[in-house]
Parts: structure tokens; sequence; C-alpha cells
């Protein structure tokens, strides 16, 4: 027998229940803490499902990132193939407000492509040679990063008139490339051998758009630029060495050199993949696409927390673009080039033109042309 109650096999979880009143009894002497702020809320197509927490590069620790986004996980984003293209290497898309039409590349491929998604019309031309990235020009036109060189290129006639080299000596070709807020083309380079050799030889340049002279203005190299995209004042740039993880943001003016290097953003060791491609958006905030590691994020600018999310059922998104007749629509460009024959058929979304709709109120900056 018993008969306290508090003897025996069931004492412990009697303690355990006791302890637990207790402490609930007391909870209500303590000061409530801060709230966190709250999300947009989901609608339409955007989905609440879970995701993995942010990982945020500026936190001093992993906890820090619960710190950033007040417990909440991102919320998720549902996306869509766009259009069916079959690129290799689907990269640099660029949405020109006047044509409203979306140009991009597929390197691999060597072909330039553009949709108009109000018409349903789709076109691409065949390239020369590999081109990394490109500038809108305007007046009309491109300015194509090639292997050979940055080149003026109508796609009309097929015409290439070649304005610089680039790297000369160097196994390096251009790669990412945004035009800045006053017009001039910054663009970076990739280091063709980076996979085997890990060797930072690759440049960040910019192409004046008064006198086409072409200035080196980071003072270090790396191995595969990527992520380059300006806030709305054009006072800030972003950039990433894709092998590193690591997204930095920089102060930026067009007459000097990058200053102010501040780690924004960092993806953890557990994920795979790299950041690529990125695009700001109205409210600072920075979309990216997560190559190998089958997500697109945006970061909040104010604190590099990740607060949306886009699964992808392929492993290789690339970059993305903000464009549509209202500039809510979130373009994603896509990678099969790396992918086994089965891989293929089980990521047949791979090498299309996925998109979304924006959660209501994010829209797109219109997208610098080249002043040249």
């Amino acid at each position: 027998a018993h008969p306290t109650g508090l003897e025996g096999p069931h004492m412990l979880t009697r303690l355990v229940l006791l302890l637990g009143m207790l402490c609930c009894a007391s909870a209500g002497a303590v000061s409530p803490g801060p709230v966190a702020p709250a999300l947009r809320p989901s609608e339409g197509q955007y989905s609440a499902k879970s995701g993995s927490l942010p990982s945020v590069g500026n936190a001093e620790t992993p906890k820090d990132a619960l710190r950033l986004r007040g417990g909440a996980e991102p919320t998720q984003l549902e996306a869509k193939i766009e259009l069916t293209c079959e690129n290799l290497l689907g990269e640099a898309p660029m949405w020109h407000d006047g044509e409203q039409r979306l140009y991009w590349l597929d390197i691999n491929g060597k072909k330039l492509w553009s949709y108009a998604p109000s018409v349903g019309e789709m076109r691409s031309w065949d390239l020369p040679e590999v081109a990394g990235s490109f500038a809108l020009r305007e007046g009309g036109g491109f300015l194509m990063g090639f292997v050979s060189g940055l080149s003026w290129y109508d796609p009309e006639t097929g015409k290439v008139d070649k304005v610089c080299d680039y790297e000369e000596g160097l196994n390096t070709r251009p790669n990412d490339g945004k035009c800045d807020r006053q017009g001039n083309f910054v663009i970076g380079s990739y280091n063709n051998n980076h996979r085997q050799d890990k060797q930072n030889i690759a440049g960040l340049w910019r192409l004046s758009a008064s006198d086409l002279s072409l200035t080196e203005i980071m003072d270090y190299r790396f191995r595969c630029s990527n992520t380059i995209a300006f806030d709305g004042e054009g006072s800030k740039m972003y950039f990433c060495d894709t092998p590193t993880k690591e997204i930095y943001r920089f102060d930026y003016a067009p007459d000097k050199p990058l200053s102010g290097k501040t780690l924004f953003a960092q993806m953890s060791e557990e994920d795979a993949g790299g950041p690529d491609g990125a695009t700001v958006d109205s409210e600072g905030g920075l979309w990216v696409a997560q190559a190998g590691n089958w997500k697109v994020v945006r970061y909040r600018a104010s604190d590099g927390a990740v607060d949306y999310e886009i699964k992808l059922p392929l492993n290789n998104p690339t970059s993305v673009s903000i464009g549509g007749k209202d500039m809510d629509t979130l373009f994603i460009t896509t990678a099969r080039h790396r992918l086994s024959d089965e891989e293929r058929k089980e990521q047949p979304g791979a090498g299309q033109l996925w998109s979304l709709k924006l959660p209501k109120g994010i829209k797109g900056l219109p997208e610098p042309r080249l002043k040249a």
C-alpha cells in the first residue's frame, strides 16, 4: 500500500506533474518579452509549409537566427514552370521594362533567349561563343560578356563589335554582371578550373559608360563571382564568391573601388551548393538562387534573415529576375548541364524557366541599362 501517493513506481511522474503546475502558476508574474514582428500573411498560392531555419551570415552563432526571425520559419512560396526551354545552363535573366520582355542566356547552349509573357512569345538567337552575362544597352542592343572579351551585340543581324579584352592570360571568363544605377556595367569573373585548382584568380571589374574604360574595383581575387545586385539607391552592392557560401554587402560609388565590406548572409555548412544569381526588390529584400541546394530564398535587408523560401523539384536554380506588367513576377532560370541521364528524368523541370507571383506589396525595381 502507498497511502501518500508519493511512494512507489509512480512517485517521479507525480512529482513532475506537480512541478509543472507550480511553474505554470508562477508564470503570470513574469513580464512578457518583446513580441516578434508578424510576417506578411500567406495568401493565394503561397502556402505556409514549414521550411528549414534560416542561416544568417552576420550572426555570431546559429541561435542568433532565431533572435532575428523571432523564432519563425520562412514563409514557403510555390513556383511553376513558366516556359519549357530545355536550357543546359540557363542564367542571367534580365527584365526589359520597355519591351515587357525577359532576356536570359543559355551559357553552355550558346544562346540568347527572350520571352514576352503577356503574349506568350518566345525567341532565341545562336551566339558566336559562350557568354557569361550581358547588359541591356540604352537605345537597343546588348553588351555581351563573351569569352573573348566584352562586345556590342545585335541579335537581329548577328553583328559583334569588340569593346575590350577581358583578363587576358588567365583561365577565366566573364560571369555574373549587372549595371549599377548610374548605367555602368559591373562584371565578375569565373575561374574555369576552380573546382580542381581552387585558385583565387578571378576579378571584379566596372566598364565605365562614359569612356568604356575597364577598371578593377575589388581589392582581392576570388573563384566564382555571383550574387551581384544593387539596392534601390545604388549605394550598396551585394557579392558572393560562390564556393565560400558567403554573401557580402559593400558600400558602392560609381567612380570608386568597393569599400565597407560586411558579411550579410551565409549558407550553413550543411547546405549543398552555394549562392548564385540575385536581384533586389522594392523593399530591399535580396532574392538569391541557391545553386545545388534546390531552392531560392529572400534575405531581409535589415538583418540578413531568410523570410521567404521557394523549394524547387530540381537541384540547380541559377538566377532570378523580377518583371511582368505589374513588376510582381519572379522569374527563375535553371540548369541541367551537370545532371546524369537518370537525374534528368527525375528532374524534368531542370533547364526550364520558372515563375511565381510575389507576395502582395513586393515589387521589382527597373533594371538599369548601360548608358554607353
